[in-house]
């Protein structure tokens, strides 16, 4: 079975525009009343446009700042802001275990000898 979307949409397309050049022709307003209401409308278009991609682009640039702050925040604090834990050892059979708590921040191991 063949895929016709391509064709139908073109179909579509070709009316639309027939239809509007159609009611463009048999319009009851002159000619230049017509052009001036289409600038009008395609100014207005234009400048609406304009603004919905700004505001767009802002949304973006913030989103875009917020996750490099959250980036630079995680790369300040190493990736790591839990406890550590390291053990004393010993060549000894009476070895002690310790833990020192803080932030990671090298990705090291933390072990007293």
């Amino acid at each position: 079975m063949k895929d016709n979307s391509g064709k139908v949409m073109l179909a579509l397309l070709a009316g639309a525009s027939a239809g509007v050049i159609a009611g463009l022709l048999m319009a009851p307003d002159t000619g230049e009343q017509t052009r001036t209401g289409i600038k009008k409308w395609a100014n207005k278009l234009s400048k609406d446009l304009e603004k919905n991609l700004q505001t767009g682009l802002d949304e973006i640039k913030n989103m875009s700042n917020e996750a490099m702050n959250k980036m630079g925040s995680a790369n300040k604090n190493g990736g790591n802001t839990g406890g550590t834990t390291g053990g004393n050892t010993s060549s000894s059979s009476t070895g002690s275990t310790g833990s020192s708590a803080g932030t990671n921040t090298g990705g090291s191991s933390v072990t007293n000898v």
